[in-house]
């Protein structure tokens, strides 16, 4: 048996040995064929993709009924998961000054003929938003070697980005920093009582100061009761230019090939908002467009900057599940489903990452002579084998195998319904 095949044994049997007995080993025949991207040859065929492996009929079945029926959530599994990462220690969690970044985004999966599609996901190609089943994701960032890779610690089910926010807050740690684009605005973060944050902001931005503007002297009337704006880039308006502000501070760092200037603008609120943060521009050589990034940290430009651009990583957890390992289409239709299936893509991303930089790199051909230890390389590898026998195969946990129950004497197919016809309630006789 292929090391790659035998190690995904070994790691998915650890992973699925505390579920139900059957139910494990019909899921980890379901995430074995996700990592080998079989899906992505049968175009996003279930049954075929699953038939490819080499299991039976029954197999195949079963796989479909834990996808759809089986005593499982993605929650359980992604804790399960990060479990094995630290007890394995071959990741290592990636710092940076001391701080943890935690990036999180959103994911659609397109579904534009599914019935029923309430939600939908803005695609960049259309234009538009276009039907989807779209998740909420929450990441860490670990180093395995001199990888890095992103950790997929939970998921929501929505879009909306207070959900999301409140469900990274019970993830977050003590040196954990939540990244985030620009769709999580200011009024999120408060809402959801988000502390260590560091979120890209538009850059025709206007703010407040926090503390109100001092009256004039002599001036009658009412006091201010709200401080004087601040405008952080120059914007235009009605065909004028209104110039940007002074910064408080400007600090000045090396990004190993060129200078970055930081100006801070601190102390800042906004409308109908008493969160108190402050504003970073960042000019960077390479970069068309200033950055305009929102923290409540107190530390220094480099820091800061260096924290969001590790937000990147989170954007490879998709490009796996979906392009990749083909998770971007799938024939599957009944509300479980549609969740379940998407929310398997992901932690397999995630997995597929994490085994592949664990393995030793494995060459294409003759011709690959520095290979990389990467995901493509990985599927490949599980692609051309066949499904590892889980029961017989030696170190696997014993409770991954089928369920050993009777059945032979019950009714099968359309006898097996416990259907009945509902009888007509017969009126009371008896008055009052």
């Amino acid at each position: 048996m292929p090391t790659p095949v035998y190690r995904t044994a070994l790691f998915l049997s650890q992973l699925l040995a505390q579920l139900p007995i059957g139910t494990n080993l019909a899921l980890a025949h379901l995430i074995f064929t996700l990592l080998a991207g079989h899906l992505l040859q049968s175009r996003g065929a279930l049954f075929p993709a699953l038939a490819q492996t080499g299991l039976t009929d029954s197999q195949v079945r079963a796989a479909q009924a834990a996808l759809r029926d089986g005593k499982w959530t993605i929650g359980y599994l992604l804790r399960r998961l990060d479990w094995l990462f630290k007890k394995e220690e071959k990741a290592q969690p990636y710092l940076i000054k001391g701080w943890q970044p935690m990036p999180l985004d959103w994911v659609g999966f397109y579904r534009p003929r599914l019935k029923n599609c309430s939600t939908k996901h803005f695609n960049s190609q259309a234009q538009r938003a276009l039907p989807a089943i779209e998740l909420g994701m929450v990441a860490k960032l670990k180093t395995v070697g001199e990888r890095l890779i992103a950790c997929l610690v939970t998921t929501t089910r929505s879009g909306d980005t207070v959900e999301l926010l409140k469900v990274a807050k019970a993830q977050q740690g003590n040196k954990d920093v939540l990244l985030a684009d620009s769709q999580v605005k200011i009024f999120h973060l408060y809402e959801a009582n988000i502390e260590r944050f560091v979120v890209r902001g538009a850059t025709n931005l206007t703010f407040r100061r926090s503390t109100p503007r001092p009256a004039k002297p002599g001036a009658r009337g009412r006091k201010p009761t709200r401080g004087e704006v601040v405008r952080p880039l120059p914007r235009t308006f009605k065909g004028k230019v209104l110039p940007g502000n002074d910064a408080h501070r400007v600090e000045t760092f090396w990004d190993g090939k060129y200078e970055v200037a930081g100006l801070f603008f601190d102390s800042l609120v906004v409308s109908g908002c008493p969160l108190v943060f402050s504003c970073l521009v960042i000019y960077h050589p390479r970069y068309k467009k200033p950055w305009v990034l929102l923290t409540d940290l107190q530390a220094d430009a480099e820091t800061i900057f260096l924290l969001y651009r590790s937000r990147w990583p989170i954007e490879s957890l998709p490009q796996t599940g979906k392009q990749l390992l083909g998770g971007h289409r799938s024939f599957v239709h009944s509300e479980v489903c549609t969740y379940r299936l998407p929310e398997l893509c992901l932690l397999a991303g995630s997995l597929s990452q994490y085994l592949s930089a664990t393995s030793p790199a494995l060459a294409t051909g003759f011709w690959d002579r520095n290979p990389l230890p990467t995901p493509g390389r990985f599927a490949r590898a599980l692609r051309g084998a066949s499904m590892p026998d889980f029961e017989t195969l030696v170190g696997v946990s014993p409770r991954v195998r089928r369920k050993s129950s009777v059945h032979e004497h019950l009714p099968k197919g359309i006898l097996g319904h416990r259907r009945q016809r509902r009888q007509a309630k017969t009126p009371s006789i008896t008055g009052n």
